[in-house]
């Protein structure tokens, strides 16, 4: 008498089954993984950025003019020391540990211990401030110069290159040059910014002209993502130097693929834009399709343009 045996394995073609259904519930679930992913990723740098503008605005409060983009070197001082907003701002950043251990009489890659706490500039400017780091954003592919830590937001100085602001008259900027938020000092040992009337240019909130509505102030940008053949610069919360720290409307917006050197450029890697935060301290999502005179518009502090994000 022949008696039935029970099947205790897949066969080949259930197998094969089996595991098609999972790839294709796997090809459904990664996007939608992504997706919530990027959202939360936005999220947390639009709250990155919020932070940052009510920083800026205690540093205002306390000091009755916005922090500089940068303080280049004054007179009486051998080297220029850089001392940018983001260093600036620290103490109202819950980074007070920080800002009180950097001594702004000195470079960014100075070795001195002036303060005789075991800290110099120079190790202080290699930490990562969280709250100056967008999650999206891919680090650097390699180690920056000086292991300088870097950033993702940028301060807005207007619609100028960076380049010709940094030297200024020795390019022949046409005014109003300074036309931002947040603008840099001028470096007084070139001969030509030592005699212009814009060295110390300060703005306050009264010199939002254009409305704090609509007007940036700070901005995302990034070191271009791995494979993208790009020239672009990123951000460095404690180097100074041409659009490390602060950065411009000038270039094309949320572009990676330049071809020369560009510095101070706002872009970033969220899909389709970048995050912005005005200087009424909202944060708003700017998309790429932004027309460019409207991108523009929202450079300047007192231009007089009519535009809006929606």
């Amino acid at each position: 008498m022949r008696t039935r045996k029970s099947r205790l394995a897949f066969t080949l073609i259930e197998l094969l089954v089996v595991i098609a259904i999972i790839a294709i519930l796997i090809a459904l679930l990664v996007p939608a993984v992504q997706k919530v992913r990027e959202a939360a990723n936005r999220t947390y740098c639009s709250n990155n950025l919020k932070q940052i503008a009510i920083a800026t605005h205690l540093y205002h409060d306390a000091n009755r003019k916005f922090p500089y983009a940068v303080r280049d070197r004054q007179p009486g001082e051998a080297t220029a020391t850089w001392v940018t907003g983001h260093i600036l701002i620290l103490p109202y950043l819950e980074q007070d540990a920080v800002a009180r251990r950097w001594d702004p009489k000195l470079p960014r890659n100075s070795t001195v211990d002036s303060n005789g706490d075991g800290f110099t500039n120079a190790m202080l400017q290699q930490m990562l401030i969280p709250t100056y780091v967008c999650p999206t954003m891919s680090p650097p592919t390699a180690a920056l110069p000086e292991n300088r830590a870097y950033t993702s937001y940028l301060f807005c100085a207007g619609t100028q290159d960076v380049v010709l602001l940094h030297y200024y008259n020795a390019y022949g900027v046409p005014e109003p040059a300074f036309n931002g938020t947040i603008v840099p000092t001028l470096d007084p040992s070139y001969a030509a910014n030592a005699a212009s009337p814009n060295r110390g240019t300060v703005t306050r909130m009264a010199s939002i002209v254009d409305g704090t509505s609509n007007t940036f102030l700070v901005g995302e940008t990034d070191f271009a993502p791995q494979g993208v053949p790009s020239t672009a610069m990123g951000g460095v919360w404690a180097y100074g130097y041409i659009g490390y720290a602060w950065g411009t409307t000038y270039h094309p917006f949320n572009k990676h693929d330049h071809t020369t050197t560009v510095y101070g450029a706002f872009r970033s890697q969220h899909p389709g834009g970048a995050n912005f935060a005005l200087v009424d301290g909202t944060v708003r999502f700017v998309t790429q399709s932004i027309s460019p005179a409207t991108y523009q518009a929202f450079g300047t502090r007192a231009g007089d343009e009519v535009a809006s994000l929606d």
